[in-house]
């Protein structure tokens, strides 16, 4: 059961480096609690549409953010462009646009590592529901730390610059190129942040995280209680899927509506 949102107001602003960057506002009312909702990887706000609706059913106002290099936002290609925990620092430049005081975060994919920095980083997020980032923490900040990840890193990058993608020899760098070409995406700007090592900066343990959390995984993906039973104030919640299709799943949006309507 998903939620049917209103056409949404599409607005640019500058980011803190100037970047260029695109939301979407779906609320009606500027008095409602405000919800920020994060996309995940190659993917872009528009495509939280219907959680949204959800949202707005529970009275809650409701955000979307593209990020650089993703949906209609600039994707600058440099990869000093993405250094310094930038898409992090771009979330917190959203909310302080909005003038937010306080918001939850809904996040999805990529936007769970988003919302872990942002907390870290001290925006005043009360609520977040993470969809997509199970097991214990640590197995995601060991793969980023290790070399094993900057050489995939780099091969990701090289599969998004090459000019004919058959010439790709490894497979996932095949597929992240196929779909970042079947979206329109900027390929030279994702690749550019994959060189980046945005990844490996400090400041993405999520452990660190003390507000409610419900933590939301597909059966078919990774154990959401797991990585719950890792942060001071979570809980976790199973659903049909895997990484990818459980965002379509009929339990994923009403749970999300309503722990984030609940008294922050």
């Amino acid at each position: 059961m998903q939620g049917n949102a209103a056409e949404p107001k599409c607005q640019d602003f500058k980011s803190f480096d100037g970047v260029r960057l695109t939301y979407y506002d779906y609320g009606q009312e500027r008095s409602a609690r405000p919800i920020i909702m994060l996309h995940g990887l190659m993917s872009c706000g528009r495509d939280l549409d219907q959680f949204a609706g959800l949202f707005t059913e529970r009275g809650l106002h409701a955000f979307a953010l593209d990020y650089r290099a993703h949906g209609n936002s600039e994707g600058p290609h440099e990869p000093e462009s993405y250094r310094d925990q930038a898409m992090a620092r771009d979330v917190i430049a959203f909310s302080e646009e909005l003038h937010l005081s306080e918001y939850a975060v809904f996040a999805y994919g990529l936007g769970c590592e988003l919302t872990a920095r942002i907390v870290n980083l001290g925006a005043p997020v009360r609520r977040a529901v993470m969809c997509g980032w199970g097991g214990p923490p640590s197995t995601q900040l060991n793969l980023y730390a290790s070399q094993n990840w900057v050489s995939q890193a780099s091969r990701l990058a090289d599969g998004f610059e090459v000019d004919d993608p058959n010439l790709i020899g490894d497979p996932m760098a095949k597929k992240w190129r196929l779909n970042a070409d079947k979206k329109g995406l900027d390929r030279f700007a994702l690749a550019a942040r994959l060189r980046s090592g945005d990844s490996r900066e400090p400041g993405l343990d999520p452990r660190k995280i003390k507000v409610p959390v419900l933590v939301i995984c597909g059966v078919d993906d990774s154990d959401p209680h797991e990585f719950a039973n890792h942060l001071p104030n979570a809980e976790g919640l199973i659903v049909g899927g895997d990484h990818s299709s459980a965002s379509r799943s009929e339990e994923l949006g009403p749970a999300a509506a309503k722990f984030l309507s609940a008294p922050w």
